[in-house]
């Protein structure tokens, strides 16, 4: 779950997006978004490192974590444990499930997962934008929340 800052820095951001959407002024760029002490990655085959692209493209959509990636002070580890968790998988053949295990989820995140995709696994800090929501309702994708 988001905590109190991120809640309100994900607001602001709403707003002012929305804010200059309507005086049809282009935005400045966020402030550095405070980044996690590092974000452990497991790639361990091309469906991990696809998976993991997906990740990126989702943390990318809120502008804060976009700039922090890009000044370099979001940082990924890579994490060569054996029996370490993705940050998510490839749409199983079978169930057409697709794992995200940080970060929030949004309108635009679910038209961005994989053609199939009927159940969204999520992790438990996972969030999920009522948007969201709506929209996986619609597209007959049910979201899980997975256990730690």
């Amino acid at each position: 779950m988001l905590d109190g800052k991120d809640l309100r820095a994900l607001i602001r951001d709403v707003i002012a997006t929305e804010l200059a959407a309507v005086r049809g002024a282009p935005r400045e760029a966020p402030p550095p978004a405070a980044a996690p002490a590092e974000h452990r990655v497991r790639i361990a085959s091309d469906a991990d490192l696809a998976a993991f692209a997906r990740q990126v493209l989702v943390l990318a959509e809120n502008p804060a974590t976009r700039h922090a990636i890009a000044a370099g002070s979001y940082r990924f580890k890579l994490d060569a444990g054996h029996g370490a968790a993705p940050i998510a998988s490839a749409p199983a053949a079978s169930g057409g499930a697709t794992r995200i295990d940080s970060g929030v989820v949004t309108e635009g995140s679910l038209a961005k997962l994989p053609n199939g995709t009927r159940r969204l696994e999520i992790g438990p800090a996972v969030s999920v934008t009522p948007l969201a929501r709506d929209r996986a309702r619609n597209l007959g994708i049910t979201i899980e929340r997975m256990k730690p």
